[in-house]
């Protein structure tokens, strides 16, 4: 089913019996499963939001309680995306995945402080290697993980854009959380 057919069943859905076999029909999750999303991962997600949710997570292939995140926006929109372990499984779902590497790039001057994090990818029928690099002066952000892990979290950055310019089919437009200041 595609997006816009969820789209038109979404309109449809009106009684909480019909959203949540939807909800059933677009993940192919059992309803208790969908109703412990509802009241963990998408308590704060409208019926059309936690839909479309699950609609992106079911589009993707990817499981919707530890691939992927969502967040409402103020607009009533939603902003979905993939935490780094579920891009490294769409890329190797891929069949061309073949190598990554990810360093962390110190300062020259300061051997002891973090500056950025290089990732280096590797695909079947490429003659050369992605590499992206990412940098704390542009991607550090208090909370959600950073102060305690800065480390990591700049080396998940690198990562999901590499992995992104490597496999923009499979990819494209999708985030990893520790790109996001929301």
């Amino acid at each position: 089913m595609s997006t816009q057919s969820h789209a038109g069943a979404l309109a449809e859905a009106t009684h909480p019996d019909d959203s949540t076999e939807l909800a059933v029909q677009v993940s192919g999750l059992s309803a208790p499963l969908v109703k412990t999303l509802r009241k963990t991962i998408c308590a704060k997600f409208t019926e059309d939001q936690t839909l479309l949710y699950l609609a992106i997570c079911a589009q993707k292939k990817v499981d919707p309680f530890t691939q992927a995140y969502g967040f409402p926006n103020s607009d009533g929109g939603l902003t979905c995306g993939l935490r780094i372990d579920g891009m490294r499984a769409l890329a190797m779902r891929t069949g061309e995945y073949l190598s990554r590497t990810v360093e962390t790039i110190l300062d020259p001057k300061d051997s002891a402080k973090i500056i950025g994090a290089r990732c280096t990818v590797s695909r079947k029928g490429m003659t050369s290697t992605i590499v992206e690099e990412a940098y704390m002066a542009e991607y550090f952000h208090p909370g959600r993980g950073w102060d305690q892990y800065p480390e990591t979290m700049i080396r998940k950055v690198a990562e999901s854009k590499a992995l992104r310019a490597a496999f923009p089919d499979a990819l494209s437009g999708v985030y990893e959380p520790a790109e996001m200041r929301e």
